[in-house]
């Protein structure tokens, strides 16, 4: 004989564990974005450390200079 797998029955417990755990990953992607922006922004200042400067020119023109572009438009030039 086969052995079957037992039927996958709906349980409230299970869905409510699964949307939180949605809802935390939504919430962290949603603040670390922003985050990640005010460090990248950061390190294009003069206050910023060399070695962080470096990483934040480098890492940016890796993704086609987003930060940059921004920023740019932010300060209107």
């Amino acid at each position: 004989m086969k052995n079957y797998l037992s039927p996958q029955v709906p349980n409230p417990k299970h869905a409510a564990e699964n949307r939180a755990r949605l809802l935390s990953w939504l919430y962290w992607t949603a603040a670390i974005l922003p985050l990640l922006f005010v460090v990248m922004a950061y390190g294009y200042s003069d206050q910023a450390p060399a070695l962080l400067r470096d990483i934040t020119t480098a890492l940016d023109g890796a993704f086609g200079s987003p930060v940059w572009t921004i920023l740019l438009m932010i300060v209107g030039r």
